[in-house]
């Protein structure tokens, strides 16, 4: 693969269709429990496919965790960037912004937007640092999509 991958990952990576409420952005409660789209985040994401290319096949393991509003990117085994991120599960397809704070592209925001059915979130990322959201999740250059599974 000739691009570094940077989800979250945002990928935060990130839900439910039945289960998204009309809400404002918004990160984890503080001392709440998590309810809606952002417990169904919640867990451990492996990656399956980055622009439309198979992960496995290019010897790669790439996966999410996600923890309340935080996340850690781990590439075969070896975290790579940290970060959190916010959610508008009003929006559609509902809207992520990751503030990456360890990594390559630490101190930058990432914006995306994202899709969950089952246990498969479906999400596309604009370029760390770039002020633009993509709307669809077509492959297009300067933007990063991404297919993953819940472990």
């Amino acid at each position: 693969m000739t691009r570094r991958i940077t989800p979250l990952v945002l990928a935060l990576a990130f839900a439910v269709a039945p289960m998204v409420a009309a809400q404002a952005p918004r990160s984890a409660p503080q001392g709440d429990k998590l309810t809606g789209t952002l417990a169904s985040l919640q867990g451990v994401w492996k990656m399956t496919t980055t622009n439309g290319q198979d992960i496995a096949a290019a010897g790669q393991d790439m996966t999410v965790t996600i923890t309340g509003s935080n996340y850690v990117q781990a590439l075969n085994g070896q975290v790579v960037e940290k970060g959190s991120f916010k959610i508008d599960d009003a929006k559609k397809p509902m809207t992520m912004d990751i503030t990456i704070a360890e990594g390559d592209n630490a101190g930058k925001v990432q914006l995306g937007i994202f899709e969950v059915k089952g246990t498969t979130m479906t999400g596309k990322m604009g370029e760390p640092g770039v002020a633009t959201r993509p709307t669809d999740f077509t492959i297009a250059e300067g933007f990063f999509t991404f297919v993953m599974v819940k472990k």
